[in-house]
């Protein structure tokens, strides 16, 4: 029996489906979000506050988030959140390390210091590089939905189109018309690589968006992901709507190839809705839904992505005085000249004890190199590259911990205090998939389609635009917003009137 209605449901926490349920609460519909018991991405250990998962918003200037800023009335706390502190990011080889501002000025003369023929063509290199930026910008500043699927959709993306300076070319090089090092092209696809989990042979559209929004438009976030979640969050609520991130959703109830409703795990009640949104993988997906209600599109639904890679990062509390004084809040740091082998990302988390530091360190791993993790044996190459990184790491080095192998926090010295993290069970190992862009694609970026093949069941996240990241999680959430608030066309309408301008 159903006593609890609503329009749209959210599974999940990331900011995909987050995004989109903002904006449709905002538009007037009624928003539930499960959280799926998804944790926070900071948390307390032994003393230490330390994270899940880096973090660093790519998008600052792209008009996709713009349009939702704006439309979400989220300017100015949007502003309160950025830190305005120390460079983007900082790029750290056994030859060099530079650091990334968003000030062209001052890159120059990080250029001339450590790689002078890039620095003597280096207005050139923005020119092409912004040039090229502006294009995309104006292309995504329409209000497309992307990847297409229906009539409408196409024929608006095809119009749209011809400002996508990457539509008629597969393969090109921007920046094979200057004389330029080797490093300092290792050094503008490093983030490149680590945003797409390694791909070698991503489109020149995912290539050089990723490349300027890492130079230009990447910003720290006060909080991370989690501030980021929680200024979504806050808005969902202020306009009405329920959030519960310690629920999970054991079922997805599909009548006739229709979801008419979810069930939420312990409870026999179904919560009728319309319209489900999720960032969940493909495989948890189906998990929800009975085999015997899946129609024959979405049984034959398959992950895109043929080259899958699991994320992996620890945590290591430390003396403040061991970090290196040149340090940023986030670098990449390569090993060697085949620079996609040994690439790891390292950030400072914040803490509120001055004397205290903790090191987030990531990389990403094969998954059928998965062994690796729960061995250990990961875990000791890190620390042993790090010791190149951070000098006398040993001597100050407090806790470890990683929420990814299994293994429980170590205290190295016998003194810390504070709550420790459980040590789960191998099978709840939570696994950080991180999905590669497919290849083939007119953006390079396209992987699910938002319509499911279960009516009212949309993906709208990662899932759908897979190497952009967190600009990539905004368009698939605005693409699927756009396509929910279609199930309900008097609403539309209604909400079209209310913005329109009164003649008087």
């Amino acid at each position: 029996m159903t006593t609890q209605y609503y329009d749209v449901v959210v599974i999940g926490m990331e900011l995909g489906p987050l995004t989109a349920g903002a904006l449709l609460a905002k538009r007037g519909f009624r928003v539930l979000v499960v959280g799926q018991e998804a944790p926070a991405d900071r948390y307390s250990c032994l003393g230490y506050q330390f994270s899940r998962r880096p973090f660093v918003l790519t998008c600052a200037e792209s008009p996709v988030l713009h349009r939702v800023l704006k439309e979400l009335s989220l300017g100015q706390l949007y502003q309160r959140l950025i830190e305005t502190t120390g460079p983007a990011y900082q790029v750290v080889t056994p030859k060099v390390r530079l650091d990334v501002t968003s000030d062209t000025s001052v890159l120059k003369r990080e250029f001339a210091r450590e790689f002078p023929r890039a620095a003597a063509v280096a207005d050139q290199i923005f020119e092409t590089l912004g040039r090229i930026d502006g294009e995309i910008n104006k292309f995504l500043a329409n209000n497309l939905v992307i990847p297409p699927e229906s009539f409408f959709e196409k024929r608006e993306y095809v119009r749209a189109e011809v400002q996508n300076p990457f539509r008629s070319l597969r393969d090109t090089d921007l920046l094979g018309q200057f004389d330029l090092e080797p490093e300092f092209r290792r050094f503008l696809e490093i983030p490149v690589a680590m945003e797409t989990a390694g791909g070698s042979s991503v489109s020149p559209f995912v290539h050089y968006r990723l490349m300027s929004s890492w130079l230009f438009n990447c910003r720290q976030i006060k909080g991370g992901r989690d501030g980021f979640r929680k200024l979504l969050a806050d808005r969902i609520v202020g306009q009405g709507g329920d959030l519960h991130p310690l629920q999970q959703v054991a079922e997805i109830a599909v009548t006739k190839g229709r979801v008419n409703g979810i069930r939420l795990a312990g409870r026999e009640e179904l919560i009728g809705c319309q319209v489900v949104l999720t960032d969940l993988a493909l495989s948890g997906i189906k998990a929800l839904i009975p085999p015997s209600a899946w129609p024959k599109k979405f049984s034959e639904l398959g992950e895109k992505s043929d080259r899958p890679a699991l994320g992996y990062a620890i945590n290591l509390g430390v003396d403040r005085m061991v970090i290196p004084a040149g340090l940023g809040h986030t670098a990449f740091v390569s090993f060697g000249p085949d620079f996609g082998d040994e690439l790891l990302r390292v950030e400072q988390i914040p803490q509120l004890d001055q004397d205290k530091a903790a090191l987030h360190v990531s990389c990403t791993v094969a998954e059928d190199e998965q062994n690796s993790i729960h061995s250990g044996q990961l875990r000791d190459a890190i620390l042993d590259r790090l010791r190149w990184l951070v000098p006398f790491l040993d001597h100050h080095l407090r806790v470890i911990h990683s929420p990814y192998d299994g293994f429980g926090p170590i205290d190295l010295v016998g003194d810390a205090k504070g709550e420790a993290p459980a040590v789960p069970h191998t099978e709840d190992i939570p696994r950080w998939v991180l999905r590669q862009p497919p290849v083939g694609k007119s953006l390079g970026a396209e992987s699910l389609h938002y319509r499911s093949g279960i009516k009212g069941l949309l993906f709208s996240g990662s899932q759908v635009l897979t190497g952009l990241g967190s600009e990539g999680e905004l368009l698939a959430a605005w693409g699927a917003a756009r396509i929910a608030g279609k199930t309900d066309p008097k609403r539309e309408r209604l909400v079209r009137s209310m913005r329109s301008k009164v003649e008087l």
